[in-house]
């Protein structure tokens, strides 16, 4: 089974899947390589690959796209920040806070800003990367507090050096989605319908885990 996947899907969701796709299904055969942006694109429509995992939402020609369930950005924080005794966070925490953000172009990015000027909420903005995992080390560090897909989040605070991390639900959202896309001319297997559940299952128990509860 091979398998083209974002790099930031290939650290958070795709191990999650493949150790449920081995513990349902027995010893399945996996090639995994990462690409990002229109490479990636090329690669899928050129049926290089099984199946492609990606957080655009218009599939390139030549597949067929299968979005999986949507879920909210969530924020993270060093373990010793005073708002992380809060159960859910709302942009007036934010105030005055040192802030982590991703590139400016990057499309959460935008919308984290957008919601948080509307709230007229004031951050210091000394810090910002294209990486949500590397946004989660630098929080880790104690470099600030920084609102990030809940997918990365997981992966790194339940990693073995994500001890010095938490993450906490937002008041607002901030909506965030994985789409698998499928080659229109490879035939299926029953393998692909496996690892499409598994995918399913793992973003489900993600969304869950982090579901806002008053």
């Amino acid at each position: 089974l091979s398998v083209l996947c974002m790099p930031a899907l290939c650290h958070a969701l795709l191990p999650g899947a493949l150790a449920r796709l081995h513990r349902e299904h027995g010893e399945v055969g996996v090639s995994v390589a990462t690409q990002d942006g229109p490479l990636l694109q090329e690669w899928m429509a050129a049926q290089r690959f099984d199946l492609g995992l990606t957080e655009l939402a218009e599939p390139p020609p030549g597949t067929r796209i299968v979005p999986l369930p949507a879920m909210d950005e969530v924020a993270v924080l060093p373990a010793q920040h005073p708002l992380a005794a809060k159960a859910v966070l709302t942009p007036q925490d934010f105030e005055g806070q040192s802030f982590i953000s991703l590139a400016r172009d990057d499309a959460y990015r935008i919308q984290i800003d957008a919601v948080l000027a509307k709230a007229q909420v004031q951050r210091k903005m000394l810090l910002e990367t294209l990486s949500a995992v590397a946004v989660c080390a630098m929080v880790q560090h104690g470099l600030g507090v920084a609102i990030v897909n809940p997918l990365t989040a997981h992966a790194c605070a339940g990693s073995g050096d994500g001890a010095g991390l938490v993450v906490r639900p937002l008041s607002f959202s901030i909506p965030f989605q994985v789409h698998i896309l499928l080659p229109l001319h490879l035939p299926s297997s029953l393998e692909v319908g496996w690892l499409t559940d598994c995918l399913r299952s793992e973003v489900q128990a993600s969304a869950e885990r982090f579901r806002p509860r008053y």
